[in-house]
């Protein structure tokens, strides 16, 4: 469809109508009476003529009238052809949330290719990018100017994202773009706020539909039991029945099958409880427009406790440490082997080159310490740590060797030096008589970051189950300079390691292998999104506008001579019929 300059100039289009009742009122003659007939004898009644009103006649020259109106008309409304020289940049923003995938093969995400390639087609454009909004915007591929280049791109584009970020990716569009840059947003939703004019163009292509889906899945150890927790939500206005399906472990009931009549927005939760360690556990609810969000798999947790040793000569102190220790959870007491090493005494030094030592610093030169503290938030040890109203006894003298991680004043409290293995050897001044640390929540937060932290160093996977669009840190237990990592489709890729330690970012949902040397590590991606899950909130708009009034001169050029010209040969072609016939 071509723009048009001066729209307004459309009012012209009644003057078909008037032709037409010329047309009508040229059939209409009144009735005389005269003294004799005999001058009309043998003349034939003239087809114009009579006193009834007959059918429209529709000569050749009223067509020819009524086309060269048409035209006359829409050469007023300046129609304008884009400039070659003035094609722009076009930067198309791709929702990747899984919520495109809604409905099959009516989802969103084949609506929307199908009208981009439209648009690729019907509009010139310098160059074309796309960019992918997921949890963070990413380009994807190079500029394409073909739009066979753009197809290729856009089977890349696979709607795997837990969230979309399309302000974000908006903005990020503009600086990659340019001013002279087009911006095309396609996504399920309405925008939040009113679009740039000239500049951005909104396509939706969603249906609000009903769904029910997993919003919530955990899976732990406790007492020699697995548990497992499961919310599955109704996300409509009406009504739901499902079908929940577990696989896996013997124990989760005769049929393995449970029916669920949910109310409108009732998310139910359901706690499964094993006394065996299935490898893999997969739950199931029926299928619906959204198939994505309808299983999941939840693995065990294989990690081991840390190995830790308490070295301490001070019943007191060592009381404090071992309380705190017990309170994770997550430690194992040993006296051989160990991977943490907590002692008081002066110049120790671990014996393996991989394992920590905490020193605990016992000075008879001390005082209580109120604060105000100063603490390295960036450091491990410091996450959710708080130590308002805390009194902390320590000595005074001297500094400590080491990064200061927690500091009174100038007074260096824990301080952290790294060595050349990538082990940590933290010093701690305390002094249990002085302080009242070990008997407020701050302890057992220390001493939780402080087991995690080692924890996270050790060969394994930090997390076995994990949401689509998530990292998985996984630490090899030997050197190697790469890993293979196989996705759940089967698909096959290496990755560099990093000081033994390998991030893969779930973009599929299923099980994941990450091999390295000899090792062998999985880890399950499961799509927990229930914004995404919503679809209630879906919708199907078109917004914005790219041509305004200075862009439309500066990139269009008027064609109406075309229509002036076409008109002319029309009144041409009138006049010549019209005398031949005279």
């Amino acid at each position: 469809m071509l723009p048009f300059a001066l729209p307004f100039a459309f009012v012209a289009f009644v003057a078909v109508p008037v032709l037409a009742g010329i047309y009508w009122l040229r059939n209409r003659f009144r009735r005389h009476t005269v003294s004799s007939l005999i001058l009309w004898a043998n003349q034939r009644q003239a087809r114009e003529g009579g006193s009834r009103l007959r059918r429209i006649q529709t000569p050749l020259l009223f067509f020819l009238e009524l086309l060269a109106i048409a035209l006359i008309v829409i050469a007023a409304a300046r129609p304008m052809v884009q400039s070659e020289r003035a094609a722009r940049p076009l930067i198309v923003v791709l929702d990747d949330s899984f919520s495109m995938l809604a409905g099959g093969a009516g989802s969103p995400r084949n609506s929307a290719i199908g009208a981009i390639k439209k648009e690729l087609r019907r509009r010139l454009h310098y160059s074309v990018r796309f960019v992918l909004a997921g949890q963070a915007p990413q380009v994807l591929g190079e500029p394409v100017k073909r739009p066979s280049e753009a197809d290729a791109l856009l089977r890349e584009w696979r709607c795997r994202s837990p969230s979309d970020c399309l302000d974000q990716a908006v903005t990020f569009a503009a600086e990659l773009g340019g001013r002279r840059a087009r911006i095309l947003v396609v996504t399920d939703r309405a925008p939040s706020a009113e679009l740039g004019e000239n500049k951005v163009k909104w396509w939706a292509f969603g249906t609000p539909r009903p769904n029910v889906a997993f919003v919530s899945a955990a899976r732990t150890s406790l007492n020699m039991k697995e548990r497992c927790l499961l919310e599955i939500a109704n996300l409509s206005s009406q009504p739901a029945r499902t079908t929940l399906t577990l696989a896996g472990a013997a124990s989760a009931g005769p049929s393995g099958e449970a029916r669920l009549d949910l109310k409108p927005g009732e998310t139910r939760r359901m706690l499964f409880e094993f006394d065996e360690q299935p490898s893999a556990l997969r739950a199931r609810i029926g299928d619906d427009v959204l198939r994505i969000d309808n299983s999941i798999v939840l693995l065990p947790q294989t990690r081991r406790p840390v190995r830790a040793q308490v070295r301490i000569g001070d019943a007191g102190l060592r009381a404090i440490i071992e309380k705190g220790l017990a309170a994770t959870g997550q430690t194992e007491i040993v006296t051989t082997r160990p991977e943490l090493i907590l002692t008081d005494g002066e110049g120790f030094r671990a014996a393996h080159a991989r394992t920590w030592v905490v020193q605990v610093l016992v000075e008879k030169d001390a005082e209580a310490y109120a604060g105000p503290f100063v603490i390295d938030r960036t450091h491990p040890l410091t996450e959710g740590l708080s130590l308002e109203g805390v009194v902390w006894g320590a000595g005074k003298a001297g500094d400590l060797d080491g990064l200061p991680v927690i500091s009174a004043g100038s007074t260096p409290l824990l301080t952290d030096t790294e060595g050349v293995a990538g082990s940590h050897y933290l010093r701690m001044r305390l002094r249990a008589d002085l302080s009242i640390l070990a008997e407020t929540p701050s302890w057992p937060i220390l001493m939780w970051n402080l087991v995690e932290w080692r924890r996270s160093e050790a060969p394994g996977v930090q997390h076995a189950n994990v949401r689509l669009g998530t990292e998985a840190v996984v630490t090899a237990e030997s050197d190697a300079e790469s890993a293979r990592i196989t996705t759940p489709d089967g698909g096959t890729h290496d990755v560099l390691l990093h000081g033994k330690r390998v991030a893969v970012r779930a973009e599929a949902v299923g099980v994941y292998q990450v091999r390295v040397n000899d090792g062998t590590y999985h880890f399950a991606s499961n799509a927990l999104s229930r914004g995404e899950s919503d679809l209630a909130r879906c919708a199907s708009v078109r917004l914005g506008k790219w041509v305004g009034g200075a862009a439309l001169r500066r990139e269009y050029r008027s064609v109406a001579w075309v229509f002036l010209l076409a008109a002319l040969g029309s009144l041409a072609a009138h006049a010549a019929i019209a005398a031949r016939r005279a």
